[in-house]
């Protein structure tokens, strides 16, 4: 019986090892080492005594279906921890980070949307609250129809994470470095402007504390400086056995509900992506108490001119959707 029980939980292990392996050289992500690893050039039988051995043409490139469609991806952070290492709080969990991600084939434009934790906003059933309330009482699909009456727009798709998780991707990347454009002080530390590499620990402090009197929305312009230069570092020196890794973590403690396949169409999109072409927003609006609670309140303009332009157009194009500056 324990046989068997082992076996149960070691077949999905190495289903996940397998899935991550085939991602990796599919998408041509692999070091040439790996590559060979997983399909050996084959070479051909001799013919005769004596004869030499011939190596055959190598394979041609597998070939993964392109992305040809626009997708609305939401994602969603989740703070289940009081800090790093410290054990997960008792849920439900609000969403600390919502971001909608949209990704344009036809143009080659990748838009991020951040939603301010704050924002007074619908809730289906349960009245006009903070959308980051959406989350604790109903999960991903309140936290999805939330965002979907906001905005207007139909998501395809969603994705969600803790920062502990967030963390430590950082980690299997050894690092990122990032150009802190001012000093910012939280409880634990001190971020002074410049380049400097960060460690999953000091990428956490940074991107989790609010302790600015701007609050929510310094952080939002934080946490968009790091996914910069989180995804030009995975696009530019993640290497194989480190997307393995960063597969396999992401999905012991995450939720995601794109397939393999999709995420293989994704990879490829971002491998090509220009930085030029990925352009970061905060959702418009301004910050007001309303009996005594504090909210982000979203331009009704800006808001109307999502509603009608969200889905054909690149959110960059959308007027009065101002772009964060570098």
């Amino acid at each position: 019986m324990v046989k068997k029980r082992k076996l149960l939980y070691a077949v999905p292990a190495v289903l996940l090892v397998a899935a991550a392996l085939g991602f990796i050289y599919a998408t041509g992500w692999a070091g040439e080492g790996l590559q060979s690893f997983i399909a050996p050039p084959t070479v051909a039988k001799s013919t005769g005594i004596g004869a030499g051995l011939e190596e055959q043409p190598p394979p041609a490139e597998p070939q993964v279906a392109r992305l040809t469609d626009p997708l609305n991806i939401l994602v969603v952070g989740i703070d289940k921890a009081s800090s790093i290492n410290g054990p997960p709080r008792p849920g439900p969990w609000r969403a600390d980070v919502i971001i909608l991600v949209r990704v344009d084939p036809d143009s080659r434009q990748v838009s991020l949307l951040s939603i301010p934790r704050d924002t007074r906003a619908h809730i289906p059933g349960h009245g006009t609250e903070k959308i980051a309330h959406a989350h604790a009482y109903g999960a991903m699909p309140l936290t999805i129809a939330a965002v979907e009456e906001l905005l207007q727009v139909q998501v395809d798709h969603y994705m969600s994470l803790d920062y502990v998780t967030f963390a430590r991707m950082v980690d299997i990347l050894g690092g990122i470095e990032i150009d802190v454009p001012r000093e910012a002080v939280t409880n634990h530390m001190h971020f002074k402007p410049g380049k400097q590499m960060m460690d999953g620990r000091t990428a956490y402090e940074y991107i989790h504390s609010r302790d600015e009197p701007q609050g929510d929305i310094a952080r939002i312009e934080r946490q968009q400086l790091f996914l910069r230069a989180l995804l030009e570092t995975v696009r530019d020196k993640a290497g194989g056995l480190d997307l393995v890794r960063m597969y396999l973590e992401f999905r012991k403690s995450s939720e995601i509900s794109l397939s393999l396949a999709d995420t293989l169409k994704l990879v490829l999109f971002a491998r090509e992506l220009s930085m030029d072409n990925l352009s970061m927003q905060t959702l418009p609006g301004k910050p007001e108490y309303i009996h005594g609670i504090s909210y982000w309140i979203a331009d009704q303009q800006s808001l109307r001119t999502l509603h009608r332009q969200l889905s054909p157009v690149q959110l960059s194009s959308v007027p009065g959707v101002e772009r964060l500056k570098d």
